[in-house]
């Protein structure tokens, strides 16, 4: 595996994450990843999609393909892929998995994470929530419990569309269009952590191809 140098993400970085995951249950860090790295990522995810190791996402424990409800093309990501961006990735994370871990006591255990490629005048994804309703209902070992996105568009105009829409009151089914939430930008470098059973949230249409590397934390 190709050696990767130690990093380390900022103390006040983290301190602002974990203050604001407590207040909230949400929040969103602005420059999480250099430019460097989030253009590697996006240059790996990119050839991938080119090389057609992508495949179109479904929805649901059975994986049902609906491009009326979700348009983006996905590949995962493997913990022995050596490449040093991934590597670089996967040990921010890790600094995220243990700082929830040590200061809001989470029990986060595992990681999985894919690309995600939403191709100019896709549909984005419908409003969902990320975790399965049996999981929601009884606590059960390995569910997904924090989401992590990370932006990796370059120059991501106003006008491209694309927002994540994140809906900030609790509900029991989809909600409402009208219903309060917060429109985020796909922003190159940007990283958005949610609880997974907590928000219901949708991808807007977007009129430029839309990157970026989704994940999320599970419990033991």
């Amino acid at each position: 595996m190709t050696r990767v140098p130690a990093i380390s993400l900022p103390d006040n970085m983290l301190e602002t994450m974990i203050d604001t995951l407590a207040s909230q249950a949400y929040c969103v860090i602005d420059d999480f990843l250099p430019d460097d790295l989030t253009a590697a990522l996006r240059a790996i995810a990119l050839e991938r999609q080119q090389q057609g190791r992508m495949h179109q996402a479904g929805t649901g424990q059975s994986a049902i393909t609906n491009l009326n409800i979700r348009g983006d093309q996905i590949a995962w990501l493997e913990n022995d892929d050596a490449h040093p961006a991934i590597q670089h990735y996967l040990a921010l994370l890790q600094e995220v998995q243990q700082a929830t871990n040590r200061h809001l006591m989470m029990g986060l255990a595992q990681f999985e994470t894919h690309f995600a490629i939403y191709p100019a005048g896709s549909g984005g994804y419908a409003t969902h929530i990320d975790q399965f309703r049996n999981h929601r209902e009884q606590p059960t070992p390995g569910a997904r419990t924090l989401t992590s996105i990370i932006y990796l568009n370059d120059h991501w105009p106003e006008e491209a569309g694309g927002a994540l829409r994140l809906y900030l009151d609790e509900h029991d089914q989809t909600p409402a269009a009208e219903a309060r939430h917060l429109d985020i930008a796909p922003l190159g470098g940007r990283l958005v952590l949610f609880l997974a059973a907590r928000f219901w949230h949708e991808v807007l249409p977007a009129r430029l191809p839309r990157v970026s590397v989704t994940g999320w934390f599970k419990t033991r």
